[in-house]
């Protein structure tokens, strides 16, 4: 290879790294780099995260690193924020500092519920806070917030796989751990079969010594019927003995 191509392809070595360079460093909208930071895509240009936040797809974080946990808007990998990828909010520079609520250029601004009315959410770049006889946004107006997915892979679920790699992993499996599989399948079948069956087993003797015990009582019910039919007889026959007893007396008289 000449000395040029050398040169030349040393030169797009070079471009390419810068490039890939720019495109994993983050910033905020006044340009400063966001150091804490890392992108929330492998695209061009991404929104950025917190290393221990949740990137989210509408470009926004949720904090969970530290207190409060809240949406938050953090940095861009584009330095000039132009891309439609950089949030879109909580962005601009505010005249009025207060250290409390700030909201600026050069660092990350929170986002915090100020209204829930009829299933819509309203936000506010920074803690909302009270006129005397409202609460409002410390900045500028209220707004509403896309509806944002977590994104598995970066931030603080960098190491986070997704439900579709572990699919893939457990493909690439043994032969020992498909059988394993077929052995918890069989078992998580045959389980309740027994279960089953034995119940069965129980239901069956305990109805056959439920019917046998109702034999005996129908049976001891029949002698109790007939003692109690041949103890009434001589009661049936009691109101006729007085009248017997009467006509022996008159006959007894007449003849004196």
């Amino acid at each position: 290879m000449s000395t040029r191509g050398i040169a030349a392809s040393f030169v797009l070595l070079v471009a390419s790294c810068t490039t890939v360079s720019a495109g994993n460093t983050c910033y905020f909208p006044n340009g400063d780099i966001a150091t804490k930071n890392v992108p929330c895509s492998s695209e061009t240009y991404s929104a950025c995260c917190g290393t221990s936040d949740i990137c989210l797809s509408n470009n926004l974080c949720m904090d969970t690193g530290e207190q409060p946990y809240v949406l938050s808007r953090g940095g861009c990998t584009d330095p000039n924020w132009e891309s439609d990828n950089c949030p879109s909010v909580c962005r601009a520079c505010f005249p009025i500092r207060i250290p409390l609520f700030d909201v600026n250029e050069s660092g990350g601004s929170s986002i915090i519920n100020l209204l829930y009315v009829d299933g819509v959410s309203t936000y506010c770049c920074g803690t909302p806070i009270s006129n005397g006889s409202d609460v409002i946004c410390p900045y500028g107006n209220s707004f509403e917030v896309a509806t944002g997915e977590m994104l598995v892979g970066y931030a603080g679920l960098a190491n986070l796989t997704t439900k579709g790699n572990d699919t893939a992993s457990s493909t690439n499996c043994s032969s020992g751990s498909s059988s394993s599989r077929d052995t918890a399948i069989g078992v998580g079948v045959g389980v309740p079969l027994g279960v089953i069956a034995s119940a069965a087993i129980v239901w069956g003797a305990w109805e056959r010594k439920q019917r046998r015990r109702l034999e005996q009582i129908a049976s001891a019910g029949g002698n109790l019927m007939l003692e109690q039919q041949q103890y009434s007889a001589p009661y049936m026959k009691a109101p006729g003995q007085p009248a017997e007893l009467e006509v022996d007396r008159l006959r007894h008289e007449l003849q004196s």
